[in-house]
């Protein structure tokens, strides 16, 4: 752990090594000692940039891509992270200028928090840091709240605390001695279409291998999470061709509904055609002690299902290496959730007179659905009620986790109900696209991935000490990939056809043809099995009574709704589960930051 003050500022960190083990220590000064800098990050691009800044006269201290920033910044200022391709959270301290600069990356891989408070401000990768040192009153911030119980995460530069921030991804903020703030935006999805080569799978099969040939820069060796999805299963082929055949981690379930989640077959063909090896996690149904730990890591409440294998593998990857692969990010570029798929759909449904559209949902929403708790008659009734909307409010439907009634009915109010559409739709204006399916994709970009996926796996493994790095979320493959057309996109009801039609060869018969399933466990089972009694425990009336935040009748009621198999209620369930036990940790006692 390294520690720099000068006057009014300090700046420090803990660093898990990766790069120049025994030189890399950090604060890192530039030559004269009076710029120091400390990163929680990767920069792949550092060996280019330090011999463009050894020609240019400047002088290093360490192998470190650490040290390669600081130089950036005494020739570029703060346009230096335009430059750098990589994960980050940075703080700079300029000690002649008397200046602060803070940055995330692009896409808000790594997580950037600051509280300004008399004068001052905190900057953490940790909301419990700030928490610790006192840098917040620790009051809700009840828009945020609302925004989560819609979505299940909160979008940036919301917090769970009102005198909390956190940095959007591609920002920049600059403090001067004044105590003027500025904030930059520095980079924005590329915009336009661009026509592909005439051969786009080449196009996609080479963008994607100089991705993960720059995500393999390291000085430990690197690991790869497996699943039977086209995206992971194209990153441990692309590390393979590129030469190193990764040690490849998979999940098994077992429990209640594991067979419905079972992806170890996909994996072990994958595996098996490459000469890779494969260590299968099994996930076992006693999970109910993980969820408290895994609130604490997250800092912030994040309803997403995938925490609790996430959380496994990452443990399990951890005792072996320190950095590992991923394939998140594939959806998000080529368009890979059905609801990318189904506002492709909306928009000629959309069409229909409202009169008919409208009784035609209605009738659908007379269905009851089936006894097994399954989803697709959910998503069908979504899809139907959201047609005629705009991109954003059509989106919004799609991912809600409570129809308005039941927020209402929830919060004792109807108000904010819509709130996370108008998220949706500032995204829009400010960046929009021409498109629905591009226009769906910003909103991911924006939202979803950074404050949800991206958040998720990279407190869970740094939790376990693991770095996780995301090849399909790079900015030269993305400034590459994203102005394709959508119809190569989505075509013949076929999702992320362009990349299933380019990674065909590398892949198995049978992952072509496996449905997608994403990297969750069987919850709704889980809830109603083996998390029964902490999920009646936790949202017992007394305890929402104490909380004084939801209505408890409400809770109850979707509770036996859930567990008498008459309504699939998992989504808003696992999301006040979490947000309970988050509220225990970080409201109701002072948590001590690791």
């Amino acid at each position: 752990m390294g520690m720099w003050s000068d006057g009014p500022a300090a700046i420090g960190m803990r660093r898990l090594s990766i790069i120049d083990l025994a030189g890399g220590h950090q604060p890192i000064f530039n030559e004269s000692g009076r710029i120091g800098i400390v990163l929680n990050g990767e920069i792949y691009n550092y060996r280019e940039l330090r011999a463009q800044l050894v020609a240019a006269g400047h002088s290093f201290r360490t192998h470190s891509d650490t040290e390669v920033i600081v130089h950036l910044y005494e020739d570029h200022g703060e346009r230096c992270v335009e430059m750098l391709r990589g994960m980050f959270a940075l703080a700079i301290w300029d000690a002649d200028a008397k200046t602060l600069f803070l940055a995330r990356d692009r896409f808000g891989i790594k997580p950037l928090y600051y509280a300004e408070r008399d004068g001052a401000i905190a900057f953490a990768s940790e909301l419990k840091a700030l928490v610790a040192a006192g840098e917040t009153a620790r009051t809700l911030d009840l828009v945020a709240l609302d925004l989560f119980l819609q979505v299940g995460y909160i979008p940036a530069p919301r917090t769970p605390f009102v005198d909390v921030k956190k940095l959007p991804p591609a920002h920049s903020m600059m403090v001067r001695p004044n105590g003027a703030v500025s904030l930059r935006e520095y980079w924005q999805l590329p915009k336009g279409t661009t026509e592909p080569s005439r051969d786009v799978g080449k196009q996609i099969r080479e963008a994607l291998d100089d991705s993960v040939r720059a995500h393999l820069e390291s000085d430990v060796p690197i690991a790869a999470l497996l699943s039977g999805g086209i995206d992971s299963s194209a990153v441990v082929s692309s590390m393979a061709l590129l030469g190193t055949k990764a040690h490849a981690f998979t999940a098994r379930y077992h429990g209640s509904g594991a067979a419905n989640s079972d992806e170890v077959p996909l994996a072990q063909a994958l595996a098996q055609k490459y000469g890779a090896q494969l260590t299968v996690v099994d996930i076992e149904p006693s999970v109910q002690d993980l969820l408290a730990p895994i609130c604490f890591a997250m800092d912030e409440p994040i309803s997403d299902e995938s925490a609790l294998p996430t959380w496994l593998i990452s443990e399990r990857v951890a005792q072996d290496y320190k950095v590992v692969l991923a394939g998140t990010g594939g959806d998000e570029l080529f368009g890979g959730y059905r609801r990318h798929r189904a506002l492709r759909l909306g928009s000629a449904y959309g069409l229909l007179p409202a009169a008919v559209r409208g009784g035609v949902s209605r009738a659908a929403s007379l269905i009851r659905e089936p006894q097994n708790g399954g989803l697709g008659l959910s998503r069908a009734k979504r899809f139907l009620r959201s047609g005629g909307g705009s991109v954003a409010s059509r989106y919004a439907d799609f991912v809600s986790r409570l129809s308005v009634e039941d927020f209402a009915r929830l919060r004792g109010r109807e108000r904010n109900a819509a709130l996370h559409t108008r998220v949706f739709e500032d995204v829009l204006q400010q960046r929009g696209s021409d498109s629905a399916i591009r226009s769906a994709l910003c909103i991911d970009y924006h939202t979803y991935l950074p404050d949800d996926l991206l958040a998720l796996s990279d407190r869970i493994a740094s939790a376990h000490s693991l770095e996780v790095r995301v090849p399909f979320v790079d900015h030269r493959l993305i400034d590459a990939l994203f102005p394709l057309p959508d119809r190569l996109r989505i075509r013949r009801g076929q999702q992320k056809w362009m990349l299933r039609e380019a990674v065909a060869d590398r892949l198995t018969p049978a992952h072509m043809s496996a449905p997608k399933r994403g990297f969750v466990g069987p919850t709704a089972a889980w809830l109603r099995n083996e998390l029964r009694d902490l999920l009646i425990d936790e949202l017992s009336p007394a305890r929402l009574s104490r909380l004084g935040l939801f209505d408890a009748p409400a809770v109850a009621d979707w509770v036996t709704q859930h567990l008498t198999l008459r309504s699939n209620r998992e989504g808003i369930l696992w999301g006040l589960l979490c947000f309970s036990i988050w509220h225990r940790q970080m409201v109701e006692s002072t948590p001590r930051s690791t």
